[in-house]
């Protein structure tokens, strides 16, 4: 089980029990295990090589420059986060805010860092080209999958459903144009994480539980969990079309920092959430991901706290939830064709 360590006589210590909530002051969580982190970004300062491409930042392209200028996110800061939080290794997550499609700082440093860097891709979904590039990197890059994130777009001439359910839109990585790149990822073996934002969530889901079945070669891993809302419900939000994704075993679930920033805000406690998203899709389906890179606030702190909401599962539950289950889908280079 997850035991705790009074952290004494130390500056690092010190300076970690002064990042914890009250709950866990005095005291950190160590598990007996290493950690899978599957949601960490890296971007490197030297704009010479790596020039950034920041438009579809969330703060702004001016302030995302800014910031990683200012604080780069390398393997030399995040492996020293990763080393102070047990993190093993972890699934390095394309960041979009920075470099869009252009993937070679995380290829580049997966080469140098083999053993701890898995890399995560983004390509373009629509692109014609992504079918061949994805087949290339699987090749020599070791990637172990690729990520699609997005907003929907509208489809013309299509009519508005019920409210909260229209279908006059479309998630681009979703779309018939997409389609040969998942035929791709399925021929490979490759993880897809899917990050959904905005517009219709429900009608989302309908279709990612369509394409698990479609594609029962890719792993899809849903970042957020989907995004439930758990401050609307006793169930934490989750819709009938997330309930309905349990059935299909290639569909995992991403337990990360974000929502963990969401149940804070909205005073949500995070242990019955995380027990209720583990009782609804199990433990064997869910990873955990830090967002190192993105998240705001001391990193070891939000790792504590999800240590802590993972208290109350079993020692086998909190293994497969924090290593296991990552470990098995992020395989370098993909599974390969599906057997038999």
């Amino acid at each position: 089980m997850l035991r705790r360590r009074t952290f004494l006589g130390s500056a690092l210590g010190a300076a970690a029990i002064s990042t914890l909530p009250g709950r866990a002051l005095g005291h950190v969580i160590v598990p007996p295990f290493k950690l899978f982190d599957t949601h960490a970004h890296f971007y490197s300062s030297d704009v010479d090589k790596y020039p950034f491409n920041a438009r579809t930042s969330r703060y702004g392209p001016e302030i995302m420059v800014a910031k990683a200028m200012r604080f780069p996110q390398t393997p030399k800061e995040v492996f020293a986060f990763w080393d102070e939080s047990g993190i093993g290794k972890g699934a390095g997550v394309q960041y979009s805010s920075t470099y869009r499609f252009d993937n070679r700082y995380l290829l580049d440093i997966g080469k140098e860092h083999p053993d701890r860097i898995v890399p995560i891709v983004i390509l373009d979904p629509e692109d014609a080209k992504t079918p061949a590039t994805l087949e290339q990197m699987a090749t020599q890059n070791k990637i172990a999958g690729v990520r699609w994130t997005g907003t929907p777009t509208p489809v013309p001439g299509a009519a508005p459903g019920p409210a909260g359910m229209a279908n006059n839109s479309d998630f681009p990585f979703l779309s018939d144009k997409a389609q040969a790149s998942w035929q791709a990822a399925n021929r490979l073996g490759l993880t897809v994480v899917l990050m959904p934002i905005g517009g219709d969530t429900r009608g989302a889901m309908r279709k990612v539980a369509e394409h698990a079945v479609r594609y029962p070669n890719v792993n899809i891993l849903l970042d957020h969990i989907g995004f439930p809302r758990p401050e609307v419900s006793k169930d934490f939000g989750l819709s009938p079309e997330h309930y309905a994704l349990a059935k299909h075993k290639n569909i995992y679930y991403k337990y990360t920092t974000l929502l963990l920033e969401q149940l804070e805000a909205a005073h949500v406690p995070e242990k019955p959430f995380l027990e209720h998203m583990v009782k609804t899709f199990g433990a064997t389906q869910m990873t955990w991901g830090s967002d190192v890179g993105n998240t705001p606030g001391s990193m070891f702190r939000w790792v504590q706290i999800a240590l802590d909401s993972a208290s109350g599962l079993t020692q086998a539950q909190q293994k497969a939830m924090f290593w296991d289950t990552a470990e098995k889908i992020h395989v370098p280079g993909g599974r390969g064709p599906a057997r038999g």
